[in-house]
This record gives C-alpha cells, sequence and structure tokens, in this order.
C-alpha cells in the first residue's frame, strides 16, 4: 500500500482531491494534508510518504518555490503538480521537461487518477530495480548497469546523488580513466538510443565512450567520452573524429543532429560543469551563417539588440491580435538571421526580455505582486532548446496564449477607436509618439484619424498629448529633484528647450517656476 500527501491551500480542492483519488484507495491513500510549501516540507519529513500532490499557487511558499526544494532533496518523489489556466501552457511544457505528472484546474477524477496510476507505476519501476539487485549475479548486474545510468544522467543534469562512484562490472573502465569530455547531442528527430550505443560499440569507442539517452527530452542525448592516459591523439583531435564520423551516420539514420563539445574534465563530480559548457557552445551557434554541426565551449555573454518594432509588438499582444503577434514572431525571428555574428544564446537574451515585458503586461491585468523577473519554469524549458526552430516555436506559443488570453480583457478592447488612442497616450506619453505612428498601430487614415480626433476631443492630437506630458512633468517637478533635461525626456521631450517653450504655453510660467511655487505650497502645507 502506497501513500500520498496532499499540499494545498485550498481546504475544498483537498478533500475533493482525496473523495476523487477514493476509488483507488486499495492502492494509495492519504497519509496527510498541508495548507502551503513550508508546512508541507515538515510534514514529508515526517510522514515520508510515497506520492506527493502539490499545488502551484499558495502562500508562504509557493509551487515555484517548493518544486526546487524537493528536486534537490527528494530526487526520486514523484510529484503530481496542480495548475490553474493562468499558469499557461508553458508551465505544464516545463513540468513535463522534468518529468513531473500534472494536472490542469478544473479537473475530473478520470484526470487525476491517471496522475496517479503514472506516478504508482513510477514506484513500481523503482521498487523493480531494488528487487533486481538482490536476485541472482546476472540480475544483479543488469541492476547495478541500470543504476550507474541513472547516476550519470542524474550527475549530468544537476540531480542529486548520494554517490558517483560506478558499481556495475560493465562500466568498471570509468573507474581506471581520468580526464573525460562530454558532448552534448541535439537531435531533429527522436533517435534510437540502442541504435546510437551500437554505432559507438561497432566504430571501436566501445571501451572509451557510453551514450546515454536524456529521459526528460527524447531528442537529447549525451556521449561521455574518456580520455585514456596513454592517448597518441589531443583531446580535441579525438573528439573531432568521434563527430565527425557520427553525424553522418544520424543523417543517414534522418535524424539529424548538432553537437555541444565541453572542456576536459577529471572528476565525475564536475558532469554538470561540463553540460553547462555544452550547452554554452550549443548557444553559440551563429543564426546568420551557414550553420554548423558542431561546436566548442567558449566564453561568452548574450548581447543586446534592439528591435524597432518592440512597442508595436507589445501593444499587439495587449490588444489580443493573435494574428499580428503570429507574424511579427516570424518577422522576428527573421531579423535575428539578418543580424552579423548573432548567435541562439542572443536571440534566447531577446526573447527573455520580451517575456518579462509580457509579465509586466500581465501583472497589470491580473493584479499580480510578484517583481521576480521572468519564471523559472520557463526558463528551465528555454535552457534545454538548442535550435533556433523550437525557440521559435516555443516563444510564439507563448506569445499567442498571452494574447489570447488578454484578448477580452485589454483596455483596447472597446470599440470606440479614438477612445482607444486616448488610452495609449495615457500610457505611452513618455515614447516617440506622432500621428502617423498611432495611425499605424490602430490601422486608420492619417488625415481621417486627424478630423475624428478633433471632432471626439475638441482638440488636436499634438496638443492633446502635449496636455498629457505636461501633467505628468508637473507630477515629477513637484514631487522629485530631478534636472529639467532628465524631467523632459521622462515624458518624452527629446529637446529641452521645446518642453520649456510647450511648458509655458500651457500653464503660463517656466518649469523652474512652478517647481519653486510647488515648494512653496509644500511648506505652508
Amino acid at each position: 500500500m502506497y501513500t500520498y500527501l496532499i499540499i494545498d491551500d485550498e481546504e475544498l480542492i483537498r478533500k475533493g482531491t482525496i473523495k476523487k483519488l477514493s476509488a483507488m484507495e486499495d492502492q494509495v491513500t492519504c497519509i496527510g494534508e498541508a495548507e502551503n510549501g513550508q508546512d508541507g516540507i515538515e510534514k514529508i519529513k515526517e510522514l515520508h510518504p510515497d506520492i506527493v500532490v502539490l499545488d502551484m499557487q499558495m502562500p508562504i511558499m509557493d509551487g515555484t518555490r517548493l518544486l526546487p526544494y524537493l528536486a534537490e532533496n527528494y530526487p526520486n518523489l514523484p510529484l503530481i503538480v496542480i495548475s490553474g489556466y493562468r499558469d499557461f501552457d508553458y508551465i505544464k511544457q516545463a513540468i513535463s521537461a522534468q518529468a513531473i505528472d500534472y494536472v490542469l484546474k478544473p479537473f475530473g477524477k478520470e484526470a487525476i487518477q491517471k496522475c496517479m496510476s503514472d506516478a504508482l507505476k513510477r514506484l513500481e519501476d523503482q521498487n523493480a530495480i531494488r528487487t533486481q539487485l538482490s536476485n541472482s549475479e546476472e540480475e544483479k548486474e543488469a541492476a547495478y548497469y541500470e543504476y550507474d545510468l541513472q547516476i550519470l544522467r542524474s550527475l549530468i543534469l544537476g540531480y542529486h546523488t548520494d554517490t558517483t562512484s560506478i558499481s556495475s562490472q560493465k562500466l568498471n573502465f570509468i573507474n581506471q580513466l581520468h580526464d573525460f569530455i562530454l558532448i552534448t547531442f541535439y537531435f531533429t528527430e527522436v533517435p534510437q538510443e540502442q541504435a546510437i550505443q551500437e554505432w559507438v560499440t561497432d566504430h571501436g569507442f566501445g571501451d572509451l565512450a557510453l551514450y546515454l539517452g536524456n529521459p526528460s527530452d527524447k531528442r537529447m542525448g549525451f556521449l561521455l567520452l574518456f580520455i585514456p592516459e596513454d592517448s597518441i591523439l589531443p583531446n580535441r583531435q579525438l573528439t573531432q573524429q568521434v563527430i565527425e564520423a557520427f553525424i553522418p551516420w544520424a543523417e543517414d539514420c534522418k535524424t539529424p543532429v548538432l553537437a555541444g563539445v565541453s572542456r576536459t574534465h577529471n572528476n565525475l563530480e564536475q558532469l554538470n560543469t561540463a553540460f553547462q559548457e555544452t550547452a554554452a557552445a550549443l548557444n553559440h551557434q551563429k543564426l546568420s551563417d551557414q550553420p554548423s554541426n558542431y561546436y566548442y565551449y567558449q566564453e561568452s555573454n548574450p548581447r543586446s539588440i534592439t528591435w524597432d518594432k518592440q512597442d508595436e509588438f507589445l501593444f499587439r499582444i495587449e490588444s489580443g491580435m493573435t494574428s499580428a503577434v503570429e507574424e511579427m514572431t516570424n518577422e522576428l525571428f527573421c531579423y535575428y538571421r539578418t543580424i552579423p555574428d548573432f548567435t541562439l544564446s542572443d536571440a534566447k537574451y531577446h526573447c527573455y526580455l520580451l517575456s518579462d515585458q509580457c509579465r509586466l503586461i500581465l501583472n497589470y491585468y491580473m493584479n499580480q505582486t510578484n517583481d521576480k523577473p521572468g519564471s523559472n519554469s520557463m526558463q528551465n524549458v528555454v535552457n534545454r532548446i538548442f535550435h533556433v526552430d523550437d525557440l521559435k516555436k516555443y516563444y510564439l506559443q507563448f506569445f499567442l496564449n498571452l494574447a489570447s488570453l488578454l484578448q477580452s480583457q485589454s483596455v483596447y478592447a472597446g470599440d470606440d477607436v479614438i477612445e482607444n488612442i486616448k488610452v495609449y497616450m495615457e500610457r505611452n506619453y513618455q515614447k516617440d509618439i506622432t500621428q502617423e505612428y498611432i495611425s499605424y498601430l490602430f490601422y486608420i487614415n492619417r488625415s481621417y484619424l486627424s478630423t475624428l480626433f478633433k471632432a471626439k476631443t475638441g482638440e488636436k492630437f499634438v496638443d492633446y498629448l502635449n496636455s498629457i506630458r505636461i501633467e505628468k512633468a508637473k507630477e515629477l517637478l513637484a514631487g522629485s529633484q530631478r534636472k529639467m533635461y532628465q524631467v523632459a525626456r521622462a515624458v518624452g521631450y527629446d529637446n529641452v528647450k521645446y518642453f520649456f517653450r510647450v511648458f509655458k504655453k500651457k500653464t503660463g510660467i517656466t518649469p523652474e517656476q512652478y517647481r519653486l511655487q510647488a515648494e512653496k505650497n509644500q511648506e505652508k502645507a
């Protein structure tokens, strides 16, 4: 009989989940309940459940903080994560990438029971391995071999392991070798892991190399290349020889591949460092050049770029214009390819900054107060993407999800185009706003916009914009000690003299005089 702990701040959800799982009480029963992640950790230490069911949204410690703790301290504990619609599909992808079961609210008993069945099967598989260790010598060796593979995978991916020693006879050669190089393969299609290991053996690398598939991403795999002390070939030459033999074979198998190569290491505890180096190598692929098939590690930092359509792109997302968002996302990735020496790492960084701007938009509508930039779950997924087409596919889905969510809630959802334009001006007065740009943004003829705006507001477009900017300037003058050129730029004027002229025209006094008046009024108050 197995047990599970449920962690959720809503009692009704906890009780409802327990009831939906009651049909499986002959296999698994609830051993306890917790209201938040912190309470859940204490219950796990006390009750030692076999499975944990947890919500993402909780007070004190939510799922985004609890999951990394459990992954580090209880790496073999099966988890079933409950997430709401507002967590988006990328949360589900992130959970899936970490091999954790999930269920989306609201869920029926069939969904939660299926997740529980999968978790029970995982436990049964783990128990089967433990059982094999007590059987015959041949079965023990097979179990030790599988256990060693699990250790090596965990070391590569940075998961917690209790040991780094190799126990199986088949992999005992690893204990006799010192230096190693890690090669991370990223395939366009899912390869046959057994076929790759057979290729390693057939090409005479069986005593020097070991291939490991990545169970959480079937298109990624790792080749551990161990360097003998008496090797005649330099390390890089040996690595290149292996890769240049493997790549044509992979293409013949209809699984084209990219390869990232680490530096040389001499301790299995450095496997995750080696993996990070291979990731950095793959991220260094240039998008504008004829792509290579393999890349060596080199230190570099992502660079920032300016995309002149960023403001428009964010506006289209906030307005829920899914077709325009799709078109502009495709245009953005085409733009990446035109930039000399622009790398996959640069593209990831720019998309990260865009997604962070999207988070600010989302916070405005959802009344969220989380100031943490980006999403850890989202970044975990992006960190394991090593092809620009996959990156585009992932972010396109993210941007489309966000646009769809905001479609009905957007401040620009109204039918009155002039009111929508006024809202845009109120929220973006500090930017370079022109009548031409606004007519383009809102799909309206420039001349017609000028006439309609005057008819609706009683003011010319530029006068209305200046009124907004001067009111914002008054707030800054009265509430801060910013210099005049800083105030001017903060409200959308690059030319300080022009700012002075407009300010005096609107108020009858200069900005300095207004600040002095405001200071005197504050002293009297």
